[in-house]
């Protein structure tokens, strides 16, 4: 002990490399994560159309993504429903009972229930049989792929890990397209400069989902058009009202008033005007004001001093051009 005490006094630095060199000898698996299970799914959303009495297929990819666990999977589906403003979409089993024509109902897996191994992918097929007496318009259902609850000894609770597709199916016939911009404004009503974050909200009382094209055309205060900005496309589901954000990333903003309409149309199957609406915010960049009005007072204050600069300069310009005629 004295030894090793007298050998840290003289070299410190023998203690670092002694930690470093314990640690190559660790036990690997302190450092790792232990090996979970986890399920991947692509693609995330499908668009797809089909008639009244057809049947339309296609095939999703269902991956473990665990290097270590094999992974029991069920392929399960449920009814969507529009959440908030935000495009969240809550899924939801439906009672057999209570809506017999609800998608989830028309849909069948081959496979539905396999086993991955670790790291292995695996694509299914799922085939939606579209009755004959199938309301016309959107039809919308989350495919998920779970494992089953893990075995519980004694007290405690099974989790079940699940990941979602979304499914939008559109049945042609006799829909109501009908999506208005209810409300069109900006985050603030004043700004120094940019970015202008604007805020749409879409509204759709139809019964197909649709997506608005639309723009935001920006004017200063004399009416000259100084920007335009399109605005991100999103699905709007029957019966929601979906907020979208647009910002005008203007690196300059000149003092005054702008006006900003929102303008577009909509439609899957024919196009139709989306209602316009107008805002306004007032935008000045106040410490370049402040420094400009600085400057303005400096020569209020002083301008007997530049005047009289301003008369010895030009008196001795003239003195010295009467010398050298």
């Amino acid at each position: 002990m004295f030894v090793i005490r007298k050998i840290l006094k003289k070299c410190p630095c023998f203690l670092v490399v002694v930690i470093l060199f314990s640690g190559l000898f660790l036990p690997l698996k302190s450092f790792s994560q232990e090996g979970s299970s986890r399920i991947a799914l692509t693609p995330l959303t499908f668009e797809l159309t089909a008639q009244r009495g057809e049947s339309v297929s296609e095939r999703i990819r269902v991956m473990n993504s665990s290097f270590e666990n094999n992974l029991d999977v069920k392929m399960e589906v449920e009814d969507m429903f529009p959440e908030g403003e935000e495009g969240r979409v809550i899924l939801e089993a439906t009672d057999e009972d209570l809506d017999v024509l609800a998608i989830s109902r028309w849909v069948t897996f081959e496979p539905e229930e396999f086993t991955l191994s670790p790291r292995e992918e695996k694509s299914v097929k799922f085939t939606i049989n579209v009755p004959r007496d199938a309301d016309a318009g959107g039809h919308y259902m989350g495919i998920l792929a779970g494992a089953p609850p893990a075995r519980v000894e004694g007290t405690g609770v099974g989790i079940v890990h699940r990941i979602a597709s979304l499914v939008l199916l559109t049945v042609p016939g006799e829909m109501e397209e009908e999506l208005s911009v209810v409300d069109f404004n900006v985050l603030q009503k004043y700004y120094e400069h940019g970015p202008v974050t604007f805020v749409s909200r879409f509204e759709n009382t139809g019964t197909v989902h649709l997506m608005p094209d639309a723009h935001i055309t920006v004017r200063d205060i004399l009416g000259r058009e100084i920007a335009v900005i399109p605005v991100e496309k999103r699905n709007v589901l029957p019966g929601a009202v979906r907020k979208i954000e647009t910002a005008w990333n203007a690196d300059w903003l000149f003092g005054g008033f702008y006006t900003a309409i929102i303008e577009g149309d909509y439609g899957n199957f024919s196009d139709k005007d989306i209602n316009s609406q107008t805002v306004t915010f007032f935008a000045f960049p106040w410490k370049v004001g402040v420094v400009i009005l600085l400057i303005t007072v400096f020569f209020v204050l002083t301008r007997k001093r530049w005047a009289t600069i301003i008369r010895i300069l030009v008196k001795g310009e003239t003195a010295l051009s009467k010398e050298e005629d």
